[in-house]
């Protein structure tokens, strides 16, 4: 597939500006025009690089007047992240020169990442071996100005911002101001502008900052442009050199159809218009999206304080709701929005967050809907209706308690996993009895979990764990308190003293005694081997008095202590995932499985197969993204969400034989789910590389 080839979706709401932005058509005009008409190089004396230079010059004057700055240096540079390393390299130079005994450089605690780890580089890289120190900030996300009085007279450099990125608080500029000059008159000051831009008035020549980066993208832009301010008197030391360009201040050549693009963005911030709104316009924007989201997520709370924000940004934690699900529902609407700043999966929830104090469950929760000055009473109208619509997918799905919940997840029946990070979490449905029995539930799953009980109104039949994992046994304790009706006898596993050595049926291959089961309907979960516990769970028992178990809940059991105790088909569920292969089968733990086969389908080939019916397209989004954003083509659809694949594979053998392509948003999770059924028997299964989100044909109307 062609860059070209890749198109937005139509129905697309773009609510992730403080990421990027769209590039607005008129300066996406001038970008062009400038790339096929005015290519010369602004260096060059002739005629064609004469016409480079004027768009260069007036660009630069334009940005003077945006930012207000008459004196000082204007220098283009490819983004705001250049601008921070040139800042740093340049406070950090001056300080091995003047001050090289300097104890500390100051940042603040709610900085992007690019500030902290440009320090921690060029602090070390040119020898100033200063401390970093993060200056705190209260609840409401502003800089503790006591700390930076005791400690900016001793330190090279300070960096902070003007609006923050991810709950849009704005700083005190002048507050922040007299705290350092008062203390420190000339230690150089970097404050990142970049969320500033287009949304606060900005008069640099009135204050004493001494580098102010921008970059393009965040406001209706490109990306590889930006600029930065530098105050008259700050010391200045060069990043790039070599060549000679922007007075020697940062050589390479240009990017002129970059800077074109910037010409016409200032021309719309310092004209009126009809294309960007006002300050009271934004304001009531965003009085309309919040009163949206808290009718359709009734825990929702706000995690800054919209007085001391940017009009744009809303920040926000659904208790009980993983960032994760309402960000994939949100998607599924055709709302992009963004959750916490983690850029792992190993990084749980949000630093800033965290930063300010707030409880971690609104860190770990959190998501961030920002908009720009050029969106419209329109995009707001549709956001409000959308967000109405997965606010509904969410209560539907149990993960939102509501008074009245459709059946979309009607289907929740027996094995279903859930993960927290490696961690797999079982919940073991009977839906016709409307009981059961939690294994190994992590903290973090515990709400959820909840939500699910409460929804259905399931009798839970035991709380277990199979480990001495602390925070296991303490959340499965935490459960139990919660959610067993009656009061029980347990031991330390959460297994009810009353189901010992008492069944009225036995596994049919075990070749050990067992000790005792709970019943979940007709279903009968064993307890193997007291001392390190497995579980096992049984066929449907109806009068039999021996079942074949089909399901093993080994934790951190070995495998002698339950080889002899399980059927040869039934299926391991581990207590720990890492590399999401999901489910296990005996002879996988054995090493007696042949490998599995190719099972990604390129971008390019898909158009024949939303036409065949023979195939089976497997939906594995979640209950609530399928039912909001159905896939329309020939072959059948089914929606097996990740939790549910374990007993998909028990329940579904018969399709074994077919051609199955399994589907997802972004390619990842139907890649998790095509292998898993390829490893189990399926073998003409495949999955579609980048998911439904790279898709032209007929399926990505609906996504």
């Amino acid at each position: 597939m062609k860059p070209i080839d890749i198109q937005t979706n139509g129905n697309e709401l773009y609510l992730d500006c403080n990421a990027t932005t769209p590039v607005l058509p008129q300066i996406a005009k001038a970008v062009s025009h400038t790339m096929e008409t005015v290519f010369g190089n602004p260096s060059s004396s002739h005629i064609t690089g004469l016409k480079a230079r004027y768009i260069l010059d007036t660009t630069r004057q334009l940005a003077r007047k945006v930012v207000g700055l008459e004196r000082g240096r204007l220098i283009f540079t490819s983004g705001a992240t250049e601008g921070i390393q040139t800042a740093v390299v340049s406070a950090i130079s001056h300080a091995m020169k003047t001050r090289p005994g300097s104890k500390y450089l100051l940042y603040g605690a709610t900085e992007h990442k690019a500030v902290p780890q440009a320090l921690e580089h060029w602090n070390e890289l040119l020898g100033l071996h200063a401390e970093l120190k993060a200056i705190p900030v209260d609840r409401e996300g502003r800089l503790d100005l006591d700390f930076i009085a005791r400690h900016v007279s001793d330190a090279a450099m300070i960096c902070t911002m003007a609006v923050n990125n991810e709950t849009g608080v704005k700083q005190d500029i002048k507050a922040l101001e007299e705290a350092i000059r008062a203390n420190n008159a000339s230690i150089p000051w970097m404050v990142d502008c970049v969320q500033a831009l287009g949304k606060l008035p900005l008069t640099l020549d009135e204050t004493t900052i001494d580098y102010a980066p921008f970059s393009g993208h965040k406001l209706y832009g490109p990306k590889g442009i930006g600029f930065m301010a530098v105050r008259e008197q700050a010391p200045f030391t060069p990043l790039l050199i070599g060549g000679g360009q922007e007075s020697g201040q940062r050589s390479g050549t240009e990017n002129l159809p970059g800077i074109a693009a910037l010409n016409a963005l200032f021309e719309l911030l310092i004209t009126e218009n009809e294309v960007l709104q006002s300050d009271k316009r934004l304001r009531e924007y965003r009085r309309q999206l919040a009163e949206s989201l808290q009718t359709a997520f009734p825990t929702l709370v706000f995690n800054h304080d919209f007085e001391l924000s940017v009009p744009t940004t809303l920040n926000f934690s659904v208790r009980g709701v993983a960032s994760r699900d309402i960000m994939d529902v949100f998607d599924a609407c055709g709302i992009r929005v963004s959750g916490g700043s983690a850029c792992s999966s190993k990084v749980v929830g949000s630093f800033v967050l965290r930063a300010m104090g707030l409880d971690d469950w609104q860190s770990q929760a959190a998501i961030r809907m920002s908009f720009g000055p050029a969106t419209t009473q329109q995009d707001i109208d549709e956001a409000c209706y959308r967000i109405r619509q997965a606010g509904d997918a969410l209560k539907h799905s149990c993960l939102l308690i509501a008074d009245t919940n459709n059946d979309n997840d009607a289907a929740l029946d027996g094995v279903v996993q859930l993960k927290y990070d490696a961690h797999c979490c079982y919940l073991i449905i009977d839906k016709a009895a409307k009981e059961l029995v939690v294994i190994d539930p992590h903290p973090a799953l515990s709400a959820r979990i909840e939500n699910v009980v409460t929804c259905r109104d399931y009798k839970v039949k035991a709380v277990l764990s199979t480990g001495s994992d602390t925070d296991i046994t303490e959340a499965a304790e935490l459960l139990r308190g919660i959610l067993l009706r009656e009061s029980s006898n347990h031991d330390a596993i959460g297994w009810p003293q009353s189901n010992n050595r008492s069944c009225d049926a036995v596994p049919a291959d075990s070749e050990v005694d067992v000790d005792g089961c709970v019943a979940i309907g007709e279903r009968r979960l064993f307890r193997i081997n007291s001392d390190s516990p497995v579980f096992a769970l049984s066929e449907p028992a109806g009068l039999k008095s021996q079942v074949k178990t089909d399901f093993v809940f080994p934790g951190t059991a070995p495998l002698h202590n339950y080889e002899k105790a399980v059927s040869g088909d039934a299926l391991v569920c581990p207590k720990d995932d890492p590399e999401h292969r999901i489910v296990y089968s005996l002879c996988e733990t054995f090493g007696q499985c042949d490998p599995s086969e190719d099972v990604n389908i390129p971008i390019g080939e898909t158009d024949e197969f939303w036409y065949r019916d023979d195939l089976v397209v497997i939906d594995v989004r979640e209950r609530q993204e399928h039912v909001v954003s159905d896939i329309p083509c020939t072959a059948d659809v089914i929606n097996v969400p990740v939790t549910e694949v374990i007993q998909f594979i028990h329940d579904h053998q018969t399709l074994k034989e077919r051609d199955i392509i399994c589907v997802c948003r972004s390619g990842n999770r139907s890649a998790v789910v095509a292998n898993v059924l390829q490893r189990h028997g399926f073998k003409r299964t495949r999955h579609l590389m980048g998911g439904l989100a790279l898709l032209s044909s007929p399926a990505a109307k609906a996504v």
